[in-house]
């Protein structure tokens, strides 16, 4: 990425593992544009650079077996050491000796000194973390990192404000033609072709500020996105994360995925806790978190509590069976459970935090926990009520519609 060092865009990057995973199904459009246009190359050699390129799945996924791999040679830009690490050790692995990751800022034209003109730009994951005056300033700057007729590959979530119009009105003024377009929900994967001359590269020039989780949360406030911050810090404590992911408003994402959950900022506590278990085992691997699901019985008095009236109107009076997930993690070489799930009193980073729902049948979680959690739901749930329940849930904690 460009600017924020301090990020933990390792924990990022574990979606792109699972093809089903919205970064996933991204990352399969992506890397299918790109077999397209090597395809296209004339015959050669091929130059290609990546902006913020993290640890490289775009494009060596790709050369690794691709027809014209060897004709490459790449730069990937990165500023995040160990994501350029992951991507230099991953080229090496492949036997891509052409393919280098360098550690640089990637909104800075210096970094791609004699590694342009490019045949072939990868902007991917980057528009989403940018102001609008900056992806356009971006678009027009990149006929200078472009070679004659040269392919540029980008992507842009389409939560609101919904730029990705925007983003491919740019590119046609900019001189760039759209050879296709796609959508893997929640994210657009556009490829253009340059079609005006390229423009001689200008040492110095800054094309963007990297603005990272704050453009991805235009609907909350700047206390509210101070206090999620602790998310994406390296050194952040237990206490920190723990009181981050209860800061995250309770609501329903458009998909059931921690990327999703990070693209709204709104989860429920299956998400809420899959990503601090993944948080805390990559970061703070001695305090060894461990997924739990509870059965539980969730009442209408309950449920006006912790959702309010519009929600607690959908459980019925008797009240109904559901599937609350938490964790447990060791502190001080004890167990101890920890529910993140809503905000509460202060953490003292000892004590439990007991799980909201109440009492109820718990279950370990194993290695597919999501899955596990859905065999919990389908063999205990009600669907039809569980399903009232959980369309006022989406309704109630959508974000507010932005204008572009």
């Amino acid at each position: 990425m460009a600017s924020q060092a301090s990020v933990d865009w390792q924990a990022w990057h574990s979606a792109y593992e699972n093809p089903d995973s919205e970064l996933g199904r991204r990352l399969a459009l992506v890397q299918a544009q790109l077999r397209a246009a090597l395809d296209r190359a004339p015959a050669g050699p091929i130059w290609m650079i990546s902006v913020c390129a993290g640890q490289g799945h775009d494009a060596i996924g790709v050369l690794i077996d691709h027809p014209r791999g060897s004709d490459v040679s790449a730069r990937l830009v990165e500023l995040d050491a160990q994501n350029v690490q992951l991507a230099q050790g991953a080229a090496r692995a492949a036997g891509l000796e052409a393919v280098e990751a360098v550690a640089a800022d990637a909104s800075l034209t210096d970094s791609y000194a004699g590694a342009v003109p490019a045949d072939v730009v990868l902007v991917c994951g980057v528009f989403g973390n940018l102001s609008e005056p900056d992806i356009a300033n971006t678009i027009d700057q990149l006929g200078q990192l472009c070679a004659a007729q040269a392919t540029v590959i980008w992507t842009r979530h389409r939560r609101p404000p919904d730029l990705v119009p925007h983003i491919r009105e740019t590119f046609a003024r900019a001189g760039f033609e759209e050879l296709a377009f796609a959508e893997a929900p929640p994210f657009a994967v556009g490829t253009n072709r340059l079609t005006v001359a390229p423009r001689a590269l200008q040492p110095g020039l800054k094309m963007f500020n990297f603005i990272g989780y704050e453009a991805l949360w235009p609907h909350l406030s700047a206390g509210q996105r101070a206090a999620l911050g602790p998310l994406f810090r390296l050194e952040s404590s237990v206490v920190e994360l723990v009181e981050a992911v209860r800061a995250i408003p309770y609501g329903l994402p458009s998909g059931r995925s921690v990327e999703s959950m990070l693209l709204e900022a709104r989860g429920t506590s299956a998400a809420k806790h899959l990503f601090l278990a993944q948080v805390l085992a990559k970061r703070l691997p001695e305090t060894q978190p461990a997924l739990v699901h509870r059965v539980y019985r969730l009442e209408r008095e309950r449920a006006l509590e912790l959702f309010g009236p519009a929600i607690a109107e959908t459980v019925p009076s008797e009240g109904f069976v559901d599937v609350h997930r938490y964790l447990t993690i060791l502190v001080d070489g004890r167990r101890v459970s920890v529910d993140a799930t809503v905000p509460g009193a202060a953490w003292d980073g000892r004590t439990a935090i007991e799980p909201v729902c109440g009492p109820g049948q718990d279950f370990s979680a194993g290695a597919d926990p999501d899955a596990e959690m859905a065999a919990l739901e389908g063999e205990h749930c009600d669907a039809t009520l569980r399903a009232r329940f959980l369309a006022a849930l989406a309704v109630a904690s959508a974000p507010p519609a932005l204008s572009a």
